[in-house]
């Protein structure tokens, strides 16, 4: 069942839909978007994969982090502390669930780089985590996000107002420190034409990792801008979550 599930915070709600099972136990999967995303996921995707998680009996929740879709706040108050912030909150509720056997993280781009800072936090809280071109490299892509100008209280990124608060956080960040703090099982997709998160990190953030298993999609992009891609992805990622990796091998 599809549910609408929203959560309080100190800054306003945090809006989104959790996909429950028709059993008394199960496992939940976390599903963080990544920048200028919201809660369908690139192609729907995270609609598509948690309707097929449900009938395996594994649950989803996936929000909308603050500034973000249908969440309060604009897009020009997001900064990565807040979304962290709000990731951990989320995990602090579902933490709290009865009905919870496992958590699983899956975060795209910036929500992968969400998801990674979660389970160092909270390692043996999460059994299974994959994700999807983590943004690793965000710190060095700061002048393509905020349009190569000189420092301003506001930048426009194609249409979306990012704050020097924003900037000043991610620049004073190193994703790629203590990865290795997570040792539970790992999976990463990334596209091997991705120029946003460019492919060539991958060999970096993979000596950080312990033992993830990796997917190279061979000609996707950043967003899997193909329906034969997109539907890899969402393949791979189910097949790992419902513990299957052996067959995509």
């Amino acid at each position: 069942m599809q549910k609408y599930y929203e959560i309080q915070t100190s800054q306003g709600v945090m809006r989104g839909f959790f996909h429950v099972p028709e059993q008394e136990k199960f496992p939940v999967c976390l599903i963080f978007h990544g920048f200028t995303g919201q809660n369908t996921g690139t192609k729907f995707s995270y609609v598509k994969l948690s309707r097929l998680l449900e009938k395996q009996g594994i649950g989803t929740i996936r929000m909308d982090f603050l500034g973000s879709g249908q969440s309060d706040l604009d897009f020009r108050d997001m900064t990565f502390e807040n979304e962290l912030s709000s990731a951990l909150l989320i995990l602090e509720e579902v933490k709290k669930m009865d009905c919870v056997t496992d958590i699983y993280l899956l975060g795209h781009s910036m929500g992968g780089a969400i998801a990674s800072e979660v389970a160092k936090r909270f390692p043996q809280d999460i059994s299974k985590m994959c994700l999807w071109a983590p943004a690793f490299n965000l710190p060095e892509a700061i002048e393509y996000l905020k349009g190569h100008v000189e420092e301003a209280p506001f930048y426009d990124h194609g249409g979306f107002e990012i704050s020097q608060a924003f900037v000043d956080d991610i620049t004073s960040r190193n994703l790629y420190q203590d990865l290795d703090t997570y040792q539970n099982d790992l999976m990463i997709i990334h596209g091997t034409e991705d120029t946003t998160v460019p492919f060539q990190i991958s060999e970096k953030y993979l000596k950080g990792f312990v033992n993830p298993i990796f997917y190279p999609i061979e000609g996707a992009t950043h967003n899997y801008d193909k329906l034969e891609h997109i539907n890899q992805v969402i393949q791979l990622t189910y097949n790992f979550l419902t513990q299957q990796t052996s067959e995509t091998k």
